[in-house]
This record gives structure tokens, C-alpha cells and sequence, in this order.
């Protein structure tokens, strides 16, 4: 059998902990081999070493603690002393328990140090105090939301929900943004589609007016219109905001009034601090503006349903690529749209041109690309009717594929001033975004809403072409058009005929028939 003191030397080797036996001086008469293995002393040089001289008190707060420690134990003021401490590298975080004992008179030393690695306790304590500071945080964000939807978003919810206009909702939503409590200022902007800016159409108080954005700006109210996403930053140094929103105020939000497909224009709100609109804030006017863009949607979807009246926009195209403006160009000649009718995959778009040549008229058009064929119906006083056909009408099927129709197209050299009309249901943006895809020069010159009679123009118009044929639409729109129906008249039946490529019996056949149909119609709508 081993000597007691081998057996506990034997013994002591075998625990994870690290330690190390002091005498009265505080030299180290024995370490185990989880010390020596931790502090890299395989063959035990420590032993015989002073510990204190050792230790640089100055090092950390930690290291000045502990030898106090130790000696209080070896001199018999304390019974026990610990501490805990981090001991981290470049690659691991590691902590532990230092634990100071005094050893009885009949023992070779004087006290016996136990460093214990409690990191997967720390570890553990850490995880619990975030998770804590988590549930806190959550804890706060959920009173601060209660709170905000029991006080502002209640009042504004109750607000636009009452109102009736779109104007009293923007006015509502700004007043009640710059009444509350961090907030300064507000306004709403909307798209002028003329020249692509923001311009404002509600303020939160009597201030000049913020100056007009281009929408391509840098800057978060353009942002917020761009990417329909909220835009929250500082207040721009140059004090571009500042000049209307108050020398006092230091970010800004920009919140998209969006509802379906529906941009109803930006929300802009200022506030006197730089983390006024945190994430909780920013939960909170995405509903608003949520709220205030379905209001605005309801209201102007119910004003249109009931309105007698259309949207009637005026453009303005410059694209040399469509055919008409190419003709008008090159010939320095006017032209005005007199309709189309469909002719089996192609379509036939008439034009009145005022020109001495209509040979020049038929050249140019022909070596057009999009132009398939082109005649020459009649002429009358330095005026003279074509017919082009087309796979795709330029302008017209672009527009026709968002509901709204042609009413009237005039071309000079260089440009085309296209009017149409839609129905007060469909946005005018997309119609205008949609021209402006296909053609991007189009200027938009006016935007007006126009009364309808009871039966729309629109609604006669394709009453009437569904009840014609093509054939019986053709000949009215040659003989209106060519001057048939002029007196003394420009153009007789037989040309007519000629043009259409049937005989003269057929040709007023068709035209008898489209004049019945048309006229039933205006009497049994009279």
C-alpha cells in the first residue's frame, strides 16, 4: 500500500480541477497535474517558486484581489476565500472559480488554491440574462405599441375612417401625427405625373409649403415613392427639410400611402429626435399609413363608381420609331387620327394629311416597319385620307390595354399630341406609367376630368361597334372620313368601293347597313 502522502498526491493528480499547495511565505510546495498541464509546467519548475512574486497585482483588478485573498487566508483572517474570474484567450472564453483554503499545522503548507472552470456555468448565467433583456425589450415594445394603439392609432384609425374626402383624410392623418408627443411636422405629397415630382397636397401647419421633389431625387420621401418601402433618416444637412419643417427637428420618416396596386402619394413626418422612429415607431406608421391609403382607396373608388364623368389625359410623344410621326417628319406634313378598325390580324388606322402628294405619303408609309400596307383613299380641298395597316397600332393598343381609348391623335413634324379618355375606375398613373414604358419621352400636358352623359361615350361607342361588322364600320368611317357625306361630295361610293376592293352595289349595301344600325342606336338612346 501507498504512504498516505503518495496516495493523496496520487489522488489529487487525478481531479479536473487545478491545484496548487502555498506555504506561510506563499512559495508553492506542490502543484497537481491539472495545474501543471493548464499552466504548461509538465516537469513541476513551479514548485519552489513564490507564488505572490509571481503575480503582477497591476495586470487586472483580478489579479491584485487574489493574492490579497490568499494572504487573509494564510494569515488567519479568513477561513475561506473565492472569487470568481474571466481567463479568456484570442479563441475561447473561459471562466473560474479560485477557491483559498488554510491547511491544518500538522500539514506541509499553509494553504491550498483551487482554480475550478465554471464556464459552462458562466455560459449558461449569460445565455439566461440575454434571453431576460430579450423578453424585457419585448416587454417594453409591446407596452409601447398598446400604448400607441390605444392613443394615436385609435384616433387616426377613428378619424379616416369618418372622414369624406381624400383631402380631409390627408389633413386628418397630419394634424394628428404633429400633435403627438416627438413629432413636429407633417405633410402628404402626391405624384404630379406632368413632370414626375412630389409635390404637397396636405400640411400640418400654416408653413411654406415643402418645395417639390423629382421623384429620381435622393432623398426618403422620393424613396418612399419609388420602392413603396417607409424611408426613415436625418434631416438633410443642407436644410432642405429644416426650411419648412422647423429649425428643431433632427429625422424624418417617409411613409408610401399604398393599398392594392394604388400609390395614393407619401406621408412625411418629422421628429426632434435622432431615434424618434425606432422599429417599435416604425410598426406603428406603417399601419397608419396602411390605414389612411385603404381609407383614401374606399373613398375615391366610391366617388368614381357614382360619378357621371371620365379622365380625359392630353400626351405629348416624341418617339421617331412610330410611323406617323416618322410620315409627318420626313414630309414636314399634319396629320390627324380618324379611328381604326380591325382587318383580319392587322389593323387599319385611318389619318387625314394635309398634302399635295399623297404618292410621297404612300412611299414614306411603306418603308416604314410597322407599316404592312398603305393606300390612298381621296382627297378633298389639299386634304387627303390613308389608310395604314399595322399589326400593332403605336399609342393606341398601349392605352387600350389599360382600359382607356383614343379619342383623338394630331401630328405635327417631331410629335404627336395624343388625347384619351378612361373611365374615372382606372388610375391615371398606370396608364401614364404604361405609355411611358413603351414610349419614355411622353410628356403628360394636361390631366382633366370631363362630365359624361347618362349612356358614356365609351359605352355608345362599343355598343355601336359590336352591333356593326367590320365591313359596315369601314365604310362609314371611309365615307365620314373621305367626305361621302359632304355636299357637294369630295369622294363618290364607286372610289369608295374601289378602295375597300368590292363593288360599288356592295359598297352601299355596307354602308346602308352601318347607317341603320348606328342611327337605331342614337334614336333608342335619344
Amino acid at each position: 500500500m501507498k504512504p498516505p502522502e503518495t496516495l493523496a498526491r496520487s489522488t489529487l493528480d487525478t481531479l479536473p480541477i487545478n491545484i496548487a499547495v502555498l506555504d506561510a511565505d506563499g512559495t508553492i510546495v506542490f502543484t497537481n497535474r491539472a495545474w501543471r498541464e493548464f499552466s504548461g509546467d509538465a516537469d513541476g519548475e513551479m514548485e519552489g517558486t513564490n507564488y505572490f512574486a509571481t503575480t503582477d497585482v497591476d495586470a487586472d483588478e483580478y489579479a491584485g484581489k487574489a493574492v490579497a485573498g490568499i494572504e487573509s487566508v494564510i494569515d488567519g483572517e479568513e477561513d475561506l476565500f473565492t472569487m470568481e474570474y474571466p481567463c479568456h484567450s484570442p479563441d475561447e472564453k473561459q471562466w473560474f472559480l479560485m477557491r483559498v483554503a488554510p491547511l491544518s499545522d500538522s500539514e506541509s503548507g499553509s494553504a491550498v488554491v483551487a482554480h475550478i472552470d465554471i464556464t459552462q456555468r458562466k455560459l449558461a448565467e449569460l445565455a439566461a440574462e440575454r434571453r431576460s433583456e430579450e423578453l424585457r425589450a419585448e416587454r417594453r415594445n409591446l407596452e409601447h405599441l398598446v400604448d400607441r394603439v390605444d392613443g394615436l392609432l385609435r384616433a387616426v384609425l377613428g378619424d379616416v375612417l369618418t372622414a369624406d374626402s381624400r383631402e380631409s383624410i390627408q389633413q386628418t392623418v397630419c394634424d394628428r401625427l404633429a400633435a403627438t408627443e416627438g413629432y413636429r411636422f407633417a405633410w402628404v405629397a402626391d405624384i404630379d405625373l406632368r413632370d414626375e415630382s412630389l409635390v404637397p397636397v396636405a400640411l400640418s401647419a400654416d408653413r411654406d409649403d415643402p418645395p417639390s421633389i423629382p421623384l429620381d431625387a435622393d432623398d426618403p420621401v422620393a424613396a418612399a415613392a419609388r420602392t413603396e418601402e417607409l424611408q426613415v433618416a436625418a434631416v438633410d444637412l443642407d436644410g432642405r427639410h429644416e426650411r419648412f419643417a422647423g429649425a428643431d427637428v433632427s429625422s424624418v420618416a417617409a411613409v408610401p400611402l399604398v393599398s392594392g396596386d394604388s400609390l395614393y402619394g407619401v406621408l412625411t413626418v418629422y421628429a426632434d429626435g435622432d431615434d424618434a422612429f425606432d422599429p417599435r415607431e416604425q410598426v406603428v406608421l406603417r399601419t397608419i399609413g396602411r390605414a389612411a391609403a385603404a381609407a383614401i382607396d374606399a373613398r375615391e373608388t366610391s366617388r368614381l363608381l357614382t360619378a357621371d364623368n371620365v379622365t380625359e389625359l392630353q400626351l405629348r410623344i416624341t418617339d421617331p420609331e412610330v410611323f406617323y410621326i416618322a410620315v409627318a417628319s420626313e414630309l414636314g406634313c399634319s396629320m390627324e387620327y380618324g379611328g381604326s378598325v380591325p382587318d383580319g390580324e392587322a389593323t387599319v388606322m385611318f389619318f387625314l394629311v394635309e398634302t399635295d402628294d399623297p404618292s410621297a405619303v404612300c412611299a414614306v408609309a411603306a418603308d416604314h416597319p410597322q407599316v404592312s400596307g398603305v393606300s390612298h383613299v381621296s382627297t378633298a380641298d389639299g386634304t387627303a385620307l390613308f389608310e395604314f395597316a399595322v399589326d400593332d397600332p403605336p399609342v393606341v393598343s398601349t392605352v387600350a390595354d389599360r382600359g382607356a381609348q383614343t379619342k383623338r391623335i394630331v401630328v405635327e413634324p417631331g410629335a404627336a399630341t395624343v388625347t384619351v379618355t378612361l373611365p374615372a375606375t382606372t388610375e391615371t398613373r398606370a396608364v401614364v406609367e404604361q405609355v411611358r414604358d413603351r414610349y419614355p419621352e411622353t410628356e403628360l400636358l394636361s390631366v382633366q376630368e370631363l362630365d359624361e352623359p347618362p349612356v358614356s361615350r365609351q359605352a355608345f361607342i362599343a355598343t355601336v361597334e359590336e352591333r356593326l361588322t367590320d365591313r359596315q364600320l369601314t365604310a362609314l368611317r371611309k365615307g365620314f372620313l373621305g367626305g361621302f357625306f359632304d355636299w357637294p361630295r369630295d369622294v363618290s361610293g364607286e372610289e369608295l368601293a374601289e378602295s375597300m376592293d368590292i363593288c360599288p352595289s356592295t359598297f352601299h349595301q355596307h354602308l346602308r347597313a352601318g347607317e341603320r344600325k348606328l342611327l337605331e342606336e342614337v334614336f333608342e338612346n335619344w
